[in-house]
This record gives C-alpha cells, structure tokens and sequence, in this order.
C-alpha cells in the first residue's frame, strides 16, 4: 500500500525534473499532485485534527503525541489565519476569545507562553515566559479578523484589553527606539523559541519584526475604523521607525544584494549581525508583511535557495538552519516548509513548490497527519546536528524520519499554505473529511 500511494505523488513530480516541461505544464502538475490520494488525505486528516481538537471554548491542545503540554498561545497566529482562509469566523473568535480571558483572569499586561484547559471558568497560566513574537501572533490574529470580519460585538468587546496590548508590545520596552547606542528600533526579544541549538536567544530577530509590523499595520485600520485616531496616529508613528530600524539593521549585501538578516544579538550596544540563514528568514511571508520593497524578500530567499539548498540522494530539502561557518542542520521544519512553499507559490516558482510536495510526501510518508519536523538521519548523526557538505555526500544510507505527527503550530501553518495553494488551482479550501 505505500509502495502505490508514493508512486501516485511521486510520479508527477519526477516527470518534472526528468522532461523540464514549461511553466505551465510544471504548474498543471503541481495540481495534479495537490490532488493524489496521499496528498488529499494529508491535507484533510491534518485540517479537521485541528478543527476537531478545538474546544467549544477556544483552547486547542498543541500536541496529539503528548511532546507539548497545553495551549500554545503563538499557534493562534496561524490557526486564525487558517480558519480566515476557510471563512470559519465564529471559531476563530473562539479561539482568540480563550487568550484573551486567560490574560484577564490572571491579571496580565501581556500573552502567557502556555495555558492549560479552563476549569470552573479558571484559565491556568502554565507557561507566563516573555515570548513577544507570541504576544504578536495573538494581536496579528485578532486585527486580521476584524479587518476580514468588519465590525462585530467581539471586536467592541475586546478592543480595551487588545489596545492595551498592542500598546504594550510597541513601547520602549520592546521597541527600542530612543537616543542610546543600545536602541537600535528594533523589538527585543528576550526569549526567541527557535531550532538553533534547540535553545531561547536573546535577539531582534526578523521573525518578531515582522509580527509586530504586520500586527501594528492591521491595527492602525481598525483603530482608524473606530474613531481612535490618536492612537492609530501613534501606531502608525511607531511603525515607520521599525521600517526604518529593519532597514538600518536587519538587513545585509550578500552577493551584491540586500537581503534580510535572521537576527541581531545583544552586544551591550548595537548589536552584532548574526549571518546565518533560515525558515525565520521566511518570516515576512506567514506574516505578510514586508518592511521594505519587495525585491528584499526576492533576494533573501535567492540567498537561501542558493547557498543552503541541499540535494541528497536526488532528493531538494531546505535545512531549518544555516550557520555562518556554512554547516546547515539536517533539520526539516513544517511551517518553514508551508512558508517556502507559499512564497514560491506567489512567485509562481511551481518548480520548487514542486520539489517541496515531493519532500513532504516522503518525510510524512510514515503518518497521515502532517508533521512538525523531520530529519536526515543515519549511523551516528543526532538530530539537528550541523553537517557539512562532505558530511552530506558520505551519508549514503540516510533516510528520513519525522516528528510530532499533529503540531499545532506546525499543522495550521502548513494548512494555512496549502489552503492558498489550492485555491489558487482551483480546488476547495476545506477539504472532504477522509476515512
């Protein structure tokens, strides 16, 4: 049985790059393969897992395989952005709704890490780490819903507590704007949760950036909606010096273009760049929202797709992290997957969106929901492990495997690409449940 359904995704894709057909018939296969068994039933286990383990009071359960405990409040971000792109509103308030209360209940000025599942109308707080991109996925989410929505009780309802926040999260707190050398106008984010290392880093990283940007951006329109317009005046004063702070030092001359950085870690001044590359670097896309003119984007991900891009017995896969000495871990991530895809989906890069279906439909293979990572893995090679190229080359008998069958976090982002994907082939955003 599996011998077949990987023949049916796999055989499109390699008549791909075995005949180089034109643009046209590369995107006609790019349907043909959204539409196999594997990838239908992928798609449709993977959504309705998340629609199904949404509690009619708004908490999701983050992990099926038990790797995480509780509801992480950063896959809001995605899961609203899913369920906007399925016209699924009234859950999607649920959801933000949960959030919300568990700040109020608790007497917070920002969004908790984790929360655990409300008991007797108590929402208890298991994770209160200072994760500001978090915080901006939250806000990003409600401001996309109400532009989307239009106005609503919800939005009455809420916009105290959410105004407040997102006045928070652009403070000199975070945003560091002001006259000292150690403000460069960028958010600092004390406890980014990232792959490298397996580890929190203390940064202005590109991911928060973007979050915030595109949160401030919808906020400013509802607030300007509402008659706030002082304090959207004020919003829209701290955006143009965060534009102004990713451009002056949150990008880089690679190859003779500017391209983005991933992160700028603390130095007690400035901040130092860090020159590596990643799926953080596709940021702007899942946030969309661009600092700058698009062609940084275009550069970065050239950058990306020329340097890390591996090829491993015949097989394109994008490490989840590149390091500054040119080693890149044998890492996949999920939503960097969902993130790339959808960039090359905008680019009308159908050749690449290619090479990635094809990855994920070997990587997941072994399960039917989607994955939150995987990794190349053979004798004496560990997990996110930096590799070299002659690493690379030597791993003859390597063989993929995959991680946390149903991640939230992971799983909306993918969902999220793949509802725009099919979309824009025609097919249905909401997928036919599977047997």
């Amino acid at each position: 049985m599996r011998v077949f359904f990987l023949c049916s995704i796999l055989l499109p894709v390699s008549f791909i790059f075995s005949t180089q057909p034109c643009a046209a018939a590369i995107r006609d296969s790019v349907a043909d393969v959204l539409q196999t068994p594997f990838f239908e039933k992928l798609y449709a286990n993977t959504y309705y897992s998340l629609l199904d383990r949404l509690n009619p009071d708004g908490y999701l359960e983050e992990s099926l395989s038990g790797a995480y405990d509780g509801m992480y409040c950063r896959t809001t971000g995605p899961m609203v952005l899913l369920l906007l792109e399925t016209g699924r509103y009234q859950e999607a308030e649920r959801m933000i709704s949960f959030v919300l209360n568990a700040v109020a209940e608790n007497d917070m000025e920002r969004i908790p890490h984790v929360i655990g599942q409300a008991v007797d109308g108590r929402y208890p707080v298991t994770s209160n780490e200072n994760q500001i991109d978090g915080q901006a996925h939250v806000l990003l989410a409600w401001a996309r819903l109400a532009v989307q929505r239009g106005h609503t009780a919800f939005e009455d309802k809420t916009w105290p507590l959410v105004s407040k926040l997102m006045e928070r999260t652009c403070d000199r707190t975070y945003l560091q704007v002001g006259w000292w050398s150690i403000e460069p106008g960028l958010v600092r984010n004390l406890s980014f949760e990232h792959s490298r290392e397996g580890r929190r880093w203390d940064t202005w990283d590109l991911l928060t950036q973007s979050f915030v940007g595109a949160a401030l951006t919808d906020m400013i329109t509802v607030a300007k909606r509402r008659g706030a317009g002082a304090l959207g005046d004020n919003w829209s004063k701290k955006l143009g010096l965060l534009r102004q702070g990713i451009a002056k030092h949150l990008t880089v001359q690679r190859n003779g273009k500017t391209t983005y950085l991933e992160m700028r870690l603390p130095d007690s001044n400035g901040g130092v760049p860090f020159l590596g590359m990643g799926w953080v670097c596709l940021a702007p896309v899942a946030a969309g929202w661009e600092a700058l003119e698009h062609g940084v984007m275009v550069n970065t991900v050239a950058e990306m797709q020329r340097t890390l891009l591996k090829t491993t017995r015949g097989l394109a896969w994008m490490p989840t992290d590149g390091y500054p000495d040119g080693t890149v871990s044998n890492e996949i991530i999920g939503k960097g997957l969902g993130w790339e895809m959808e960039f090359c989906r905008q680019e009308k890069d159908y050749t690449r969106v290619a090479q990635i279906l094809k990855l994920i439909g070997i990587v997941n293979a072994g399960s039917s929901i989607y994955m939150e990572g995987g990794w190349l893995d053979a004798a004496g090679i560990k997990p996110s492990q930096k590799l070299t190229d002659k690493d690379l080359a030597s791993m003859k008998e390597a063989v993929w495997k995959s991680k946390d069958a149903g991640n939230g976090e992971q799983c909306a982002w993918w969902c999220w690409a793949m509802a725009r994907l099919r979309k824009e082939k025609g097919l249905p955003a909401v997928p036919k449940r599977k047997p």
